[in-house]
């Protein structure tokens, strides 16, 4: 089931991309129908048919309504040229280039619900991302690496709240990221991760 569908030109996009390249993202195959593809985020599987311009979720609830900002990003990935293997160099988003710009206002990451919904409670967090297939981190309070691409790391690290400073929440990236993703897709990343995590969809 979905939402909003994305731009035609998306699939397109995706259309005119050799099968090949397609299946040689981490995490993709070719479906066994052999006109679509599965893709692997985080701990679920998606079936993306460009033929049907439709996005569906295998596994784990196939019943999810899927979010046009989550088929957008589904469908880049399958798109993109191989950033890969991961540098092991992490950075954070004003790292990137033409980041300090451009994560201001309305492209500032999307991590409120994160601290709203577990500013109080890391151990409620780290339950919540262990589920996600997500592994602890040495910073902050509770810091929790995702993978919702196989060599696309996402690193959230939560700073409790006490009684001079307010809960926060800092991303980092893996250097490669750059490779994969433009800046708005690194933005739709990180809300779309985020917002999993918060059970939004």
């Amino acid at each position: 089931m979905g939402c909003a569908s994305p731009n035609p030109f998306h699939w397109k996009d995706l259309a005119d991309r050799p099968v090949d390249k397609v299946c040689a993202q981490p995490g993709v195959s070719l479906a066994t129908d052999g006109l679509s593809y599965e893709v692997k985020f985080l701990d679920s599987t998606y079936q993306v048919d460009p033929s049907n311009c439709r996005i569906t979720e295998l596994y784990p609830d196939p019943s999810r309504l899927l979010a046009e900002e989550f088929q957008i990003l589904l469908i880049r990935y399958l798109v993109a040229d191989y950033g890969g293997p991961v540098s092991d160099r992490e950075i954070s988003e004003k790292d990137l280039q033409g980041g300090v710009t451009f994560f201001q206002g309305p492209h500032a990451l999307h991590v409120e619900p994160i601290i709203k919904a577990y500013g109080a409670d890391p151990e409620a967090f780290e339950s919540r991302a262990l589920e996600l297939g997500a592994n602890p981190g040495s910073y902050g309070d509770k810091s929790m690496k995702f993978c919702p691409f196989p060599e696309i790391p996402v690193t959230y690290i939560l700073w409790k709240e006490d009684k001079e400073f307010p809960a926060s929440v800092n991303i980092t990236f893996d250097k490669s990221i750059e490779k994969w993703f433009s800046l708005d897709m690194i933005f739709t990343l990180v809300l779309v991760v985020t917002n999993r995590i918060v059970n939004r969809f």
